[in-house]
């Protein structure tokens, strides 16, 4: 489904994982500049990126965000 809305709309997804969970969500940036995600969007858990190294990009290279590899 994340491929066909890449395609349909451009915008771009990560994989996540930490000791609580997994899931797959949308990459944006916030009014602050900041790379973010919605980890659990219903109880308004919002991560930032700040290691690009700390997700799985699906959709693009962490390069369109973040300008050179960490």
């Amino acid at each position: 489904m994340y491929k066909l809305l890449h395609k349909l709309f451009g915008w771009d997804y990560i994989q996540w994982r930490n000791t609580a969970g997994h899931g797959i969500a949308r990459v944006f940036i916030d009014h602050a500049g900041r790379v973010c995600y919605w980890r659990y969007k219903g109880i308004n858990v919002l991560d930032e990126i700040t290691d690009p190294k700390n997700v799985y990009w699906l959709t693009c290279s962490p390069l369109k965000y973040f300008g050179t590899e960490k």
